[in-house]
């Protein structure tokens, strides 16, 4: 798709926004993740708002990428976010701070968890702000993943390519 979703990182009440993906079905343990993300949240030093990405596999409920076995390859997390005044995401690493170019946007691309493989999964992209200054927050666009079709070759008897006309002669092209 190719929409741009905002998180408008609102303030001064501690909020928690949500994107969330229709489910995904995941062939292999090397799919790959990209989407071009762009963040401006409160903070240059300390990081008091921030944006996170998690994943659902199957029936599980949804965590951190990372914690669930995925990795950044590039536009990972850039900071902490404080535990100071009451944000949802506090203690968790997140994009904090402004994304590098902002406001032009960057390639963020994600190995996403082996046990993925298999499976259906969904992501969730969220945003905590804290109850002080707001900022513009973050925008998430052109969400894709590569994965390796399942190429699976089963053995059964061979096809019968004989029409049982006498007139013809019949063969398969294999």
């Amino acid at each position: 798709p190719n929409s741009a979703f905002g998180f408008d990182g609102a303030g001064p009440v501690a909020a928690d926004e949500v994107l969330e993906s229709t489910p995904i079905l995941i062939q292999s343990a090397s799919a790959v993740l990209s989407f071009r993300n762009r963040w401006t949240f409160e903070g240059t030093t300390t990081c008091f708002d921030g944006g996170v990405l998690e994943i659902k596999i199957g029936a599980g409920s949804f965590t951190d990428i990372v914690i669930a076995g995925g990795s950044f390859v590039s536009g990972g997390y850039t900071g902490t976010v404080s535990t100071a005044f009451t944000n949802p995401l506090g203690g968790r690493l997140a994009w904090c701070f402004a994304s590098a170019g902002y406001p032009g946007y960057l390639t963020t691309q994600v190995n996403l968890p082996a046990a993925a493989a298999g499976q259906t999964i969904q992501l969730r992209w969220r945003v905590g702000t804290d109850t002080s200054v707001s900022a513009a927050g973050q925008n998430i666009d052109s969400i894709a993943i590569a994965d390796a079709c399942a190429a699976v070759c089963t053995g059964g008897p061979a096809p019968d390519c004989d029409d049982h006309n006498a007139c013809t002669a019949d063969a398969c092209d294999p």
